[in-house]
């Protein structure tokens, strides 16, 4: 969530519930991840599930975001 460049989806397109989907460069595993999370009543992100980003997830990184 500290990259520069993270990429957000909100809603992440196959989310069933409405999550957003960040895109971004994670030093600590050393790839793109996906991160996806959901925003309470509150405003606060709580985090769902993340797994290295691929495919589209990885080219709209690449590209800055643009679809």
């Amino acid at each position: 969530m500290a990259d520069e460049h993270l990429v957000e989806l909100s809603p992440y397109p196959a989310s069933r519930v409405g999550a957003s989907g960040f895109i971004g460069w994670s030093s600590s595993a050393d790839r793109v991840l996906v991160v996806i999370a959901y925003r309470d009543l509150d405003g606060e992100l709580h985090g769902m599930n993340a797994w290295p980003a691929s495919g589209r997830d990885l080219a709209i990184y690449t590209e800055g975001g643009r679809r």
